[in-house]
């Protein structure tokens, strides 16, 4: 057995799904599929070790199969966060494209991932309101990166001025874009990316703008360092 076949073990005896291990790991759910699947065979110390303490075996025990039990000074993750401090926010079938769009056919809600009430409170968000997704693409770097998680409040759509959103395009596609507004009352879809040859600004009127679909301002993003 090698490293991913330990972890899909645990995760069996368990009943947890990769989004499960991942809510309770802070390893986010595609790093963990990469592992089980073996496309990453030699994954980074921290993220064995976050998912080891989630699991409630050591790390050597995933590497090498040996040494299972944790020791007195290894503290496992917690197995039932309360419902009082945690909630989860639902996650969307879809994927966020950092470029000219990502086309899904329609958005469905699959499972959830758990974020902490009290920080949801200093963001100034309401969970009822929030939709979490994962980014695919570079045309948003460096703000938003490659399977990073993104945070989207629905309650906010009002075009603001530097400010990103999740937007649904004309193609049924989600695009992560920052809105620019100009001096002639016109919008631009900037992409963060400099290489402006690769990911060009569009330009829009505010009356094309208002036609435009925004599913909720970007409020989090986060991933991998």
């Amino acid at each position: 057995m090698n490293i991913g076949d330990r972890i899909a073990k645990e995760m069996a005896d368990k009943g947890w799904s990769e989004g499960e291990l991942s809510r309770r790991s802070g390893v986010t759910q595609p790093t963990i599929h990469r592992i089980i699947s073996g496309e990453s065979n030699s994954p980074r110390q921290k993220n064995v070790e976050q998912i080891a303490k989630a699991l409630g075996v050591t790390a050597e025990f995933l590497w090498k199969g040996v040494s299972s039990t944790l020791t007195g000074s290894e503290t496992p993750y917690p197995r039932t966060p309360s419902e009082a401090d945690f909630v989860l926010i639902p996650q969307l079938s879809v994927v966020g494209e950092c470029g000219d769009g990502h086309l899904n056919g329609h958005i469905e809600i699959e499972g959830g991932l758990a974020f902490r009430r009290d920080w949801l409170t200093k963001l100034s968000v309401k969970p009822e309101h929030c939709r979490a997704l994962y980014a695919e693409g570079a045309s948003m770097e460096p703000y938003i990166f490659e399977d990073d998680i993104v945070l989207v409040d629905t309650s906010d759509r009002l075009p603001k001025d530097r400010t990103p959103f999740a937007i649904r395009r004309a193609d049924g596609g989600i695009s992560f874009k920052r809105l620019i507004r100009q001096l002639s009352g016109s919008w631009l879809l900037r992409s963060d990316n400099p290489d402006k040859a690769m990911y060009p600004d569009e330009e829009v009127s505010a009356k094309a703008l208002h036609d435009i679909p925004i599913i909720g301002r970007i409020v989090w993003r986060g991933g991998q360092m």
